[in-house]
């Protein structure tokens, strides 16, 4: 299997992406080389940082389960199949024994394994600029960053491992950091991506990472922090910058696949390139016809809200779910290739900057206040792009509400939902995640996942367990 990568081209002595290189290379096999050969020189480092990128198409990372679990976690998402493991979360009552979940985490640390191989032979490697090092570097650290925000938004705090993983499941007895830990961790490597990936963002090459899409990472990060005048900071970054505009088509965002582009939209600053040979299982789960298709399934609750007179007109409902009569489940348009199973992922778009400049300025302003006209504007850019009419909010706790409404349809099976209902400290009220009260068990501890129980018999300095489990 080949997957064509751009490489990189030098100009005026700076090593950026561009474009305008015509000459691609056949990277053979698709992961890249493995970490027991040598990084010797640019191409081959080309090559191992294609390494990390595939590490991240993994079925139990973003080719299929921990995307999906994010929303059937929460309340967007049902499983409809026998797997227990998938069961389990979709109760929301994960066994620290389950297997997906460990696959998960190891799926995450291979990837972050890479990154690490990556950035120490680099760093030592003769024979490249010092731009290249630093392009090549940032790069490998964007993608760390991008698996260890995955990581502590949902186990919380985790080992920081920043040596090459010949064994991604042996974190060689390191203890979990704490989250405020890792957070640091993750902006770090995101400043210096931002700095080292300097003048590389390109709307048609958004496969690849670039500074805007470090600031972009970055924004996502500090709003789930509740650093809010650094969110809207760097979400404006972003949008300000001009290089991306909001797709006309809504379902232009979702019909591209490999590293084909759809010409329709440069709304997307990064996403997963997937193609019939190196495929998810996104399609095949949720939308083929059939039983095969029916495994997760939206549910009745978020249909409805789909459904509902007030988005009447929205054109992201009928490009984000459908009525499958045939098997009488309700099934997900948004990965649609079920022929080749070939749907890119994207990963950050310029409409969730708008959505977190939107809510950081809410925020930052007293909940009975009046949201400035900026907040309104940006909340409506997006219902605009829908179909929908602008809206008029009296309050900052209205435009909130609004916020979260439109991010819930925007952003469905896009990996995002269970992170902002914890954000807006909705898992309570809408997942039953609540502290005891009277007879009520307390419930809370479900905000997080359980640490997978192989990893802590085989590391025993992850202990304690997450509380709960």
């Amino acid at each position: 299997m080949k997957r064509r990568i751009y490489i990189i081209c030098l100009a005026a002595g700076l090593s950026i992406f561009s474009s305008a290189c015509d000459d691609f290379l056949d990277v053979e096999p698709t992961n890249g080389i493995e970490m027991n050969e040598a990084i010797t020189d640019a191409r081959s480092a080309q090559r191992a940082i294609q390494g990390i990128y595939s590490a991240f198409q993994s079925d139990d990372y973003y080719g299929l389960s921990y995307l999906f679990y994010q929303d059937l976690y929460a309340d967007n998402l049902g499983f409809n199949g026998t797997f227990t493991t998938h069961r389990e979360v979709a109760n929301r009552v994960i066994n620290p024994s389950n297997l997906q979940i460990a696959d998960t985490w190891t799926s995450i640390y291979a990837a972050i394994g890479r990154a690490n191989w990556v950035i120490q032979s680099v760093q030592a490697l003769g024979g490249l600029t010092t731009d290249e090092k630093s392009a090549f570097i940032a790069e490998a650290k964007f993608l760390r960053a991008l698996a260890y925000f995955d990581l502590v938004k949902v186990f919380g705090g985790v080992p920081i491992v920043t040596v090459a993983l010949t064994n991604p499941g042996d974190i060689q007895n390191q203890p979990r950091s704490t989250q405020e830990q890792v957070y640091a961790f993750i902006e770090q490597d995101l400043m210096e991506a931002e700095i080292g990936l300097e003048g590389t963002s390109n709307p048609s090459m958004p496969y690849f990472a670039s500074d805007l899409a470090a600031s972009a990472l970055l924004a996502r990060v500090y709003l789930q922090q509740g650093k809010w005048a650094l969110a809207a900071q760097k979400a404006t970054q972003v949008i300000s910058s001009g290089k991306y505009s909001l797709a006309t088509n809504f379902r232009d965002i979702f019909s591209s696949t490999g590293n084909t582009q759809n010409a329709g939209t440069s709304e997307v600053i990064f996403e997963l390139a997937f193609s019939r040979d190196d495929q998810n299982a996104l399609a095949s789960s949720s939308a083929a016809p059939g039983t095969l298709g029916q495994r997760f399934n939206v549910t009745s609750g978020f249909f409805n809200v789909l459904t509902a007179s007030q988005n009447a007109g929205d054109s992201r409902v009928e490009a984000t779910a459908f009525f499958d009569a045939e098997t009488n489940r309700r099934k997900i348009r948004k990965y649609n290739d079920v022929i080749n199973n070939g749907d890119n992922v994207p990963i950050l778009r310029l409409a969730e900057m708008y959505l977190i400049r939107a809510e950081a300025n809410a925020r930052l302003a007293a909940a009975t206040a009046a949201p400035t006209q900026a907040v309104v504007d940006d909340i409506n850019r997006i219902r605009r792009r829908a179909g929908l009419p602008a809206v008029s909010l009296a309050t900052n706790a209205a435009a909130l509400t609004e916020i979260l409404a439109q991010r819930r349809i925007e952003f469905a099976f896009e990996g995002m939902r269970f992170m902002d209902l914890k954000r807006y400290n909705l898992t309570c009220q809408v997942l039953n995640f609540c502290p005891a009260s009277g007879t009520s068990a307390d419930n809370s501890y479900r905000n997080l996942w359980p640490i997978p129980l192989q990893q802590i018999e085989t590391n025993p300095n992850l202990a304690p367990q997450n509380p709960g489990y």
